[in-house]
């Protein structure tokens, strides 16, 4: 099945159950605000499909950080390095240039599914 997340209701969801509603993507005025998935740095992950790849601990963003691999067909409007990572301890809420942010174990269940597609939709 295909994990699916929502822009602006930052909901994410897999095999049409509500997993967790506590991520984000994207900062400031533009987070989870789908006008703005174009927006470099500051908004949300563009709506399409992305393959999840192998987690990674990443110095910046934590453990089980996931790169997200835009499929053929997914539109990014010129950005590109998306994954989805862990939270900022330092200012928590301000972590994303776009990426999704979730917690810890949501990013365990998400890898640990077995499932590698990630659809972002906008509501």
């Amino acid at each position: 099945m295909v994990w699916i997340y929502k822009h602006e209701s930052h909901l994410l969801y897999h095999n049409d159950k509500l997993i967790t509603d506590k991520g984000y993507s994207g900062k400031g005025e533009h987070k989870n605000k789908h006008s703005s998935q174009y927006v470099r740095d500051q908004g949300p992950i563009p709506v399409g499909l992305y393959e999840i790849t192998a987690p990674f601990p990443h110095p910046k963003t934590g453990p089980h950080s996931m790169r997200l691999n835009p499929v053929a067909g997914t539109s990014l409007g010129g950005r590109d390095g998306f994954m989805i990572h862990g939270d900022s301890m330092k200012e928590p809420g301000n972590a994303s240039n776009g990426c999704i942010v979730l917690h810890l174990p949501y990013r365990k269940q998400i890898w640990n599914s077995g499932d590698r597609m990630l659809r972002v939709e906008h509501s």
